[in-house]
């Protein structure tokens, strides 16, 4: 994980992405899949994941692909969370980080936005995958 907080804690966080996938079958409505958030700094990618064992892991990729089938009427999706995360459109830098490997254990960071700090955190406790206050 050192390598994702180096990359996080010294590049410039562009974006943070989750997938999903958009049903067509009626009207079209995204439907997010919260299990694996992307980090977008500077212009790499980072999924966010939960491993087979509980612990948060990631990997780095070059592109966002599909991870799960769709059904014929449904076509695979992203959708940016950043405002939502950091309740900012603003550039923020993160300023430290809290990560234990202990299997369903939080994540926290901590970050500034101008003059403003905040904290977040991403718990992996939740059915549907990771949710973040």
């Amino acid at each position: 994980m050192q390598g994702f907080f180096d990359r996080l804690m010294r590049g410039e966080l562009k974006d943070v992405m989750i997938a999903g996938y958009i049903d067509y079958a009626t009207l079209p409505i995204f439907h997010p899949l919260y299990d694996r958030l992307y980090f977008i700094i500077d212009k790499v990618i980072f999924e966010l994941y939960l491993n087979e064992t509980g612990i948060i892991q990631y990997n780095e990729l070059t592109e966002i692909k599909a991870w799960f089938t769709l059904d014929d009427d449904d076509h695979f999706s992203l959708m940016s969370i950043y405002s939502q995360l950091f309740k900012t459109e603003q550039a923020v830098i993160i300023t430290d980080i809290t990560y234990s490997s202990i299997p369903f254990s939080s994540m926290s960071i901590n970050y500034f936005n101008g003059q403003d700090c905040g904290n977040l955190l991403f718990d992996p406790n939740h059915f549907f995958g990771f949710t973040f206050l």
